[in-house]
């Protein structure tokens, strides 16, 4: 069932805040299918990180796979790193089937409607994907707010990529759908930029007093992103532990 604007035009508006994004996708078979997937769900916003040649032809190929779904794949954007992808997003949601670095446990994908009601519906959300094989590094997981994993129940935990991103797209279609019509508070949360620049200024900044040292910056940086994500912070917030930072810069010259 592809959701048409007639039919639920506050759906889909919500949806256009939501991007599905894909790092490093090996298949174009994949690719395509995700696309299908996005195009039945009602979600046409994919981002690629340094993806395969997913356009090229073949009987196999994403264009192939993605039936009545071209458009998707033609205005997908490609990135080289998932930074870069998320710069304008406010609420990051990682898909893993293991926990990773600072994240010690993983939300369930049926919580999804728990999170999506925390949240303003208008705020720019990503939904990552990992690699087929390999999944997502820990360096990418602390750009993400929430870690989350499909529950599967027989031998086989791994699901197909295509298939994860239809599972999540359906559930947070159903969620879309009962909230369309409710109010939000009028609170602005912090960019992926604003998140990693904060981050910046105050790792100069416990450098500068000996805090991080040579071996434990990759760890205190997992840390602290954890730490900081979990917070969901404002723009305004954003803006308050920056000017604290500056003020310290300028104690410590």
């Amino acid at each position: 069932m592809q959701i048409k604007q007639s039919e639920n035009g506050e759906n889909q508006n919500l949806s256009k805040n939501i991007s599905i994004i894909l790092v490093e996708p090996e298949h174009p078979n994949n690719v395509g299918a995700v696309a299908r997937a996005m195009n039945n769900m009602g979600f046409f916003n994919l981002r690629l990180i340094k993806p395969c040649d997913y356009l090229s032809g073949g009987k196999e190929g994403a264009k192939t796979l993605a039936m009545h779904s071209q458009d998707i794949l033609k205005n997908a954007k490609v990135y080289s790193c998932l930074s870069d992808a998320l710069v304008d997003k406010q609420v990051v949601i990682a898909f893993t089937n293991r926990a990773r670095g600072q994240h010690k446990s993983l939300e369930v994908s049926w919580n999804l409607e728990k999170i999506f009601t925390d949240i303003r519906h208008d705020y720019k959300i990503a939904f990552v994907f990992g690699r087929e094989a390999s999944g997502l590094t820990n360096a990418e997981i602390d750009l993400c707010n929430i870690c989350m994993k499909i529950p599967t129940f027989g031998n086989n935990t791994s699901l197909n990529l295509a298939q994860a991103v239809i599972v999540i797209l359906y559930e947070a279609s159903k969620v879309l759908n009962k909230i369309g019509n409710t109010k939000s508070e009028n609170i602005n949360l912090a960019t992926s930029n604003h998140i990693e620049n904060l981050k910046l200024n105050l790792f100069f900044v416990l450098g500068k007093i000996g805090y991080i040292k040579n071996g434990n910056k990759s760890k205190r940086w997992s840390v602290f992103s954890k730490l900081i994500a979990d917070k969901f912070l404002t723009e305004k917030e954003v803006n308050i532990m920056q000017g604290i930072l500056n003020k310290i810069k300028e104690y410590i010259r």
